[in-house]
């Protein structure tokens, strides 16, 4: 990848019916994205197989585990059979490879990665916000931000978790709009387009929904969409153009 060039993706977690309305507002503005979806989740209700089938049209789908359980609270033989589970039943659904994963509530151990590994996804996708880098960290992928409205303490906590420090004063404790998720996405933009990287958004469709936050994801996604200058993928492929610039470049 060129230093300068810029790649947005996104990705939605959870597989809920309300997934189909975000397809449609990714659709209008030609936004690529990832859907990750579990086959049982006893928090929310999961799609039906012909509404998967909907989405798996036109966008790619990825492994949530079986049971949206939590990785790292799983002995070994529990949770391998989440992940390699979920990824052949859904394979088996949509008739095609899946090779993207996302850990539940973005908990897991060094031994889960492995697990992602071993079943043959090819990343597993974290919670980790405000990562904007074209580096990639051996098999996980982070994010930028999540379409919800977080306070700044939250936010800085995620900078801790990652060292950085620069971004607590450039645009967390000083910035007024950091609790507007399309405001402080304008701030990690104008970062992106200076210095080249990755934007990530990601979320709920029901929390979407939970907060009323519709409009303020389509103010983003209209922000961002349309741009010549922007390479817009889906998680696996925005993965795989990072992993050959990361292999070119050694």
């Amino acid at each position: 990848m060129d230093k300068k060039q810029l790649i947005i993706t996104t990705s939605w977690d959870d597989g809920h019916a309300l997934d189909l309305r975000l397809a449609e507002l990714l659709d209008k503005y030609s936004i690529k994205g990832t859907f990750y979806v579990p086959i049982n989740n006893a928090e929310h209700p999961v799609m039906l197989p012909s509404e998967l089938e909907v989405i798996a049209g036109r966008f790619e789908i990825g492994g949530h585990t079986v049971n949206h359980i939590y990785l790292n609270t799983l002995s070994e033989e529990d949770a391998r059979y989440e992940v390699a589970e979920c990824k052949t039943m859904l394979q088996d659904r949509l008739g095609r490879a899946v090779d993207a994963f996302c850990y539940p509530g973005g908990k897991y151990s060094q031994r889960d990665i492995r697990l992602v590994s071993d079943a043959g996804f090819l990343f597993g996708r974290t919670t980790r916000l405000l990562h904007i880098s074209s580096a990639i960290e051996t098999k996980l992928m982070d994010t930028t931000m999540q379409a919800f409205h977080h306070s700044s303490v939250t936010l800085t906590k995620h900078c801790l978790k990652a060292g950085f420090v620069l971004p607590i004063v450039q645009q967390l404790f000083f910035y007024k709009g950091n609790k507007n998720f399309p405001l402080l996405a304008e701030v990690l933009m104008n970062k992106i387009q200076s210095n080249g990287g990755v934007f990530h958004l990601w979320g709920h469709s029901w929390e979407i929904e939970e907060f009323g936050l519709w409009h303020d994801l389509e103010l983003l996604l209209k922000a961002i969409a349309f741009n010549r200058d922007i390479a817009y993928m889906n998680n696996t492929d925005c993965w795989n153009a990072l992993s050959a610039s990361a292999a070119f470049k050694t």
